[in-house]
């Protein structure tokens, strides 16, 4: 099996200004198949074995480069970061997260329309969604983003867990459907959707409205969602942003860049990168075995998905 480091397609002019213009590109080949195929059964395992990998209970479709060694390798050895790196323009690219979200067969739950922004803790534009598909992804259940709404700035009230222990602020509105623009003529023909081969992958501008579609196919529909920090990426804590495991708000210094184990280095221009051997193999805390059975898992992960895609 072939495992490429760099990507099989070099990432072009087009793609970037593509990307400069709509706020979302899909980028052709950048991985041989041999990667997504080795994080697919393990994928499959997870979400319809219900098989225990050491993930936390309460979020078993996110950090899995934590426990999974095939994830690992995929965030640490494969092109992800460089063809990242190479449409953001950015000088290096870092970890943040990984994210795995699924659909199952004939599945008619759909995802609300969103953007990213406020839900990381951060400031700065380079924070894309890597949307990564496990199996064939056709226009039916693909990703869907609307063009160029990442020059909206709107700082939509999310949908965290954070945030619905919260009172929405008065400046905070909350994210509006966006169905009704599918039939105005100056929106219609923005919205974007791909046919996607294993091998391809979405970048997706954290201020870029999304969206995403049951799943009308007789297998599962399974995409692997990568997040990383660009060069202008600053801390910005909010109390309703999204929890990150293993770091507290203390650590998150305003102003300053995310650095250190928790974000590694995944590719630079200069060639400077860091391995995995200080990235974490699991997580502070411990739960019991039974506290995990508690938790229906696979109400978990629809949960996931119908709130990010």
């Amino acid at each position: 099996m072939a495992f490429n480091t760099h990507p099989l397609r070099a990432v072009s002019e087009e793609d970037i200004a593509t990307y400069a213009r709509d706020g979302v590109v899909c980028l052709r080949r950048v991985f041989d198949p041999a990667w997504l195929k080795s994080i697919e059964g393990p994928a499959r395992e997870l979400l319809i074995d219900k098989k225990d990998f050491g993930l936390l209970p309460n979020a078993p479709g996110r950090y899995m480069a934590r426990t999974m060694p095939e994830f690992r390798r995929f965030v640490f050895e494969s092109p992800v970061a460089e063809a990242a790196a190479r449409v953001m323009q950015s000088k290096q690219v870092r970890f943040f997260f990984d994210e795995i979200f699924a659909k199952k067969p004939q599945s008619t739950e759909k995802t609300i329309w969103h953007n990213d922004r406020m839900g990381w803790p951060v400031e700065g534009f380079m924070v894309p969604s890597l949307w990564i598909p496990l199996t064939p992804i056709v226009k039916a259940n693909s990703l869907e983003v609307i063009a160029r709404t990442q020059d909206y700035d709107t700082r939509h009230w999310l949908f965290s867990p954070n945030a619905r222990q919260m009172i929405r602020p008065d400046d905070r509105p909350a994210h509006i459907d966006r169905e009704a623009w599918r039939d105005d003529p100056e929106y219609a023909d923005r919205f974007l959707t791909w046919d996607m081969e294993v091998g391809d992958m979405l970048v997706v501008h954290p201020w870029a409205l999304h969206y995403s579609h049951g799943n009308p196919t007789d297998d599962w529909r399974i995409a692997v969602s990568i997040r990383v920090f660009g060069d202008d990426i600053r801390w910005a804590p909010r109390p309703d942003c999204v929890n990150l495991a293993g770091i507290s708000w203390d650590e998150m210094v305003p102003g300053d860049p995310p650095e250190g184990d928790l974000f590694p280095l995944l590719w630079s221009a200069n060639g400077e990168r860091d391995d995995d051997s200080r990235y974490p193999r699991g997580f502070a805390a411990r739960w019991r075995k039974a506290r995990r059975e508690d938790i229906n898992e696979y109400e978990t992960f629809t949960k996931l998905s119908e709130e990010a895609a």
